[in-house]
């Protein structure tokens, strides 16, 4: 598969390029005419990818409760054609995470575009793709609004999803302790939603042949129209590195000591001071890592059948993609 089969894929403006990443918006891109993102060739793919890092869920219809974001297990016996078709009229949210490492096709389509990216966006200071997920999802299947630790962006295939993409670092939207405990990794990316902040948001509805980016941990959620696929990928810049340890700091160092005014500016001698003490305090004495909630434990299992994509199980068992741990044994 050769990523040349699509000439100029990004045709971006001047502004597109300079506001990449540091604010809400919607760019053009024919990636989506690869075979690639053909039904045949992802039905193929989910023929043959590894069940660990084909990851499924369903979700309730309630934008507010994202409690209902539920594993469903895949029974090793099920084809990629059973999979497409549970996914396609029931209510399912597929996520083959890792498609860089476990396609070389897709690495090189990945590693692509950020080159353009880097090129076209020198404030990014030449952005590394890390990590990246094929997402295929069901007519009416949500996303609930949350927002990544990392900054990403979706490059959408097929069928058409509704976003909204809301300001980044605001408080009132994003409470300041969630992005610590994100940043900790002692929750999951999830937050607490109020329809009034749709009203501060860039809502859009995608199609094909659309790409939608957002500043560094601006919030975002999404709901489908139809049934989905899109291309999720996230990037490091040394941006990143900044603003890591600086909620880090606030976390384990500030908080843990009650102090309830913890600064979030990135740039400056406090800024650099925390991001030093935390980084020295870590090496003497790590601090602990804390395993996030999910246990990857169902009673769900996919079936292109039931009229939701997914049965019942008589008895609760491990994911199909879960790793066993210390929660998951």
């Amino acid at each position: 598969m050769q990523i040349e089969n699509v000439i100029d894929p990004i045709h971006w403006s001047s502004n597109e390029y300079r506001q990449f990443g540091l604010a809400p918006q919607i760019s053009e891109h024919d990636y989506h005419k690869m075979p690639m993102f053909q039904k045949n060739n992802l039905i193929d793919l989910l023929d043959n990818y590894p069940r660990e890092h084909l990851q499924a869920h369903s979700m309730g219809t309630d934008p507010q409760n994202y409690k209902e974001w539920i594993q469903v297990d895949i029974a090793p016996e099920s084809s990629g054609a059973d999979i497409w078709r549970a996914v396609e009229h029931g209510r399912i949210w597929l996520n083959l995470v890792h498609i860089e490492r476990n396609r070389r096709e897709y690495r090189e389509l990945i590693d692509a575009m950020y080159e353009h990216l880097g090129e076209n966006c020198p404030h990014l200071q030449n952005p590394t793709s890390t990590f990246s997920a094929l997402l295929i999802s069901s007519p009416g299947a949500q996303v609930y609004y949350h927002l990544d630790a990392e900054p990403n962006m979706l490059w959408h295939m097929r069928g058409k999803k509704d976003v909204w993409l809301y300001p980044a670092m605001d408080p009132e939207l994003m409470p300041q302790e969630f992005l610590e405990d994100i940043y900790s990794g002692e929750i999951d990316e999830d937050l607490p939603y109020k329809p009034e902040f749709d009203d501060r948001a860039l809502y859009h509805r995608l199609v094909p042949g659309e790409a939608a980016s957002w500043a560094h941990n601006a919030p975002h959620r999404i709901m489908n129209v139809d049934m989905n696929v899109s291309l999720a990928t996230s990037y490091y810049t040394p941006a990143v590195y900044k603003r890591q340890y600086v909620q880090l700091a606030n976390r384990h160092l500030l908080r843990n000591l009650g102090i309830q005014k913890r600064s979030m500016a990135e740039h400056g001698l406090v800024p650099s001071a925390k991001r030093f003490s935390y980084r020295l305090i870590n090496k003497i004495r790590p601090f602990k890592s804390d395993i996030r909630s999910a246990s990857y434990i169902t009673d769900l299992q996919l079936d292109p059948d039931a009229p939701l994509g997914f049965r019942k199980l008589p008895k609760a068992k491990l994911a199909s993609f879960a790793k066993p741990g210390p929660l998951n044994s």
